[in-house]
């Protein structure tokens, strides 16, 4: 039950409780967060809730009618889980960031034409 609580009052920790380097930082140093916890916990949370939504729906129109799921729980699981599908994604930048300033690693995209010096 605590851990529940808990769980729930972390709810999209990634968009607050995870820093990630500022613009202009270079050097290993800086001060950042490098582990992904957090934004892993949110991407499994959100996907929980999204899927708890979408299968209580399908429970619902099977089985075991309830009033009104969709409005007062299906539709508020989803869009919980897609709040912390973006914390999470959010997150899971910023730590990437941070551990390419650290390890001094670029941070580049595949296919991105070379800069010109």
């Amino acid at each position: 039950m605590w851990l529940s609580l808990a769980f729930l009052a972390c709810a999209g920790c990634s968009f607050f409780a995870v820093h990630g380097p500022s613009p202009t930082a270079t050097s290993s140093d800086v001060s950042c967060t490098e582990d992904s916890t957090l934004p892993a916990l949110d991407a499994i949370a959100g996907a929980l809730a999204i899927g708890g939504g979408v299968g209580g729906e399908l429970v619902d129109q099977t089985s075991h009618p309830i009033n009104h799921y969709e409005l007062y729980y299906g539709l508020p699981a989803v869009v919980l889980g897609i709040v912390l599908l973006v914390s999470a994604s959010n997150g899971t930048d910023k730590v990437e960031a941070c551990q390419a300033i650290k390890h001094g690693t670029d941070r580049g995209c595949d296919g991105c034409p070379a800069e010109v010096p």
